[in-house]
């Protein structure tokens, strides 16, 4: 018993004065990285050396600033990997861009290995391809396998891959925008975003008309709330004349960015990615609880509307702030003029702000709504 314990002793000891060797940058590297999809944004460092060695001091960032992730005691064997999900504990929080990005792995002398991540891809069946790597930092893309073995780099056999198309490739898996169709494609400007709805039932939608004299073909057009159109599509959707295409925020073949309440912007762009830009403004709710839609015409102007999605549009509403006669957003003595006017003249219907003078909203103009006009402003409450 004696001797046994001496013996862990000796070990103890041993461990002590031989502490665990630290990895060698170039035997571990990073050798997979995801940055969009499920699972999204992860990191996979591997041991391609022959001895067991730990990570400790090793730094993890996606710039050389090396402010993000610094590797504890990770003992990695021969083989094994390291795999980290952004914000995950002991893991890195800087996400990895979509549009691509670098990653800056670096041992505990400042010495660096910068792997570089392009821009995410996925598979016609919405895999998001992740990316992995050599010792020598050269990738591919390929199936994730997050903490396994790669697999081989992915195969794009570029063609058509619209199976409405006249030029269908089967065997095409990344489509290459040579796709043709018997219907004529349709001209931007034509064809436009005549409606969109930012809050409200029904919440988030964007209506396209199709103004023109034939019909046509929507394939490969774009929608997206920025110029960076990564978000949205079309396949072969065709459109007669005086159609409409209606899609819901998340629905199947429609758009996913979400319109703000606060204001956003459309971007309608055709296969040759010319560009329409539409500005929704903040979402208005009227008296009795109607999120109002905004409808454009071909030239993009816009203008507060009764939500039709799918239908003709209805007519711009209208803002009705009772007493502003001259609609200066304020109430004084030009506005009493104004009515009084109108009143004699029996004419008040024909301004343009008409209803701010019906001031008992009984449906007509005469005095008594000349004197409660004159009453709020004297007193100074005709915003109450």
């Amino acid at each position: 018993m004696k001797n046994i314990f001496g013996l862990l002793i000796y070990f103890f000891l041993i461990t002590i004065s031989f502490p665990q060797e630290s990895c060698i940058l170039g035997d571990v590297y990073v050798n997979e990285a995801a940055n969009r999809g499920y699972p999204e944004d992860y990191i996979e460092v591997y041991n391609g050396g022959t001895e067991e060695c730990t990570l400790s001091g090793f730094q993890l960032d996606d710039s050389e600033e090396l402010e993000d992730f610094t590797f504890g005691d990770i003992i990695l064997s021969p083989g094994d990997f390291w795999l980290g999900y952004e914000d995950s504990t002991d893991s890195f929080s800087s996400g990895l861009g979509g549009e691509g990005d670098s990653i800056v792995f670096a041992d505990t002398g400042g010495n660096v290995l910068i792997t570089i991540v392009e821009e995410s891809l996925e598979t016609l069946d919405g895999i998001e391809l992740s990316q992995s790597y050599g010792s020598d930092g050269v990738g591919c893309y390929t199936m994730p396998t997050p903490g396994e073995s790669n697999t081989n780099c992915f195969e794009f056999i570029i063609g058509c891959t619209d199976s409405d198309a006249t030029n269908y490739d089967p065997d095409a898996n990344a489509d290459d925008g040579s796709c043709e169709y018997s219907t004529t494609s349709c001209i931007l400007g034509e064809v436009y975003v005549s409606e969109a709805a930012n809050r409200g039932d029904p919440d988030d939608y964007i209506e396209v008309y199709n103004n023109g004299s034939e019909e046509c073909t929507l394939a490969g057009f774009q929608l997206d709330d920025s110029e960076e159109l990564e978000d949205f599509t079309f396949g072969n959707v065709i459109l007669a004349t005086g159609d409409f295409w209606l899609g819901y925020e998340n629905a199947e073949n429609s758009f996913n960015s979400g319109l703000s309440a606060e204001g956003d912007l459309v971007v309608f762009a055709d296969s040759d990615g010319n560009m329409l830009f539409i500005t929704i403004d903040g979402s208005i709710a009227t008296e009795d609880g109607v999120e109002l839609s905004q409808s454009y015409d071909s030239n993009g102007a816009g203008c507060y509307t009764m939500p039709t999605p799918g239908e003709s549009n209805a007519d711009c509403f209208e803002f009705c702030i009772l007493g502003d006669l001259n609609g200066d957003s304020g109430w004084n003595v030009l506005d009493i003029v104004t009515l009084a006017n109108c009143v004699l003249a029996n004419s008040c219907v024909e301004l343009g702000n008409a209803c701010s003078g019906d001031m008992n909203q009984d449906g007509g103009y005469n005095v008594l709504d000349i004197v409660i006009l004159t009453n709020c402003i004297l007193a100074n409450s005709c915003d109450q």
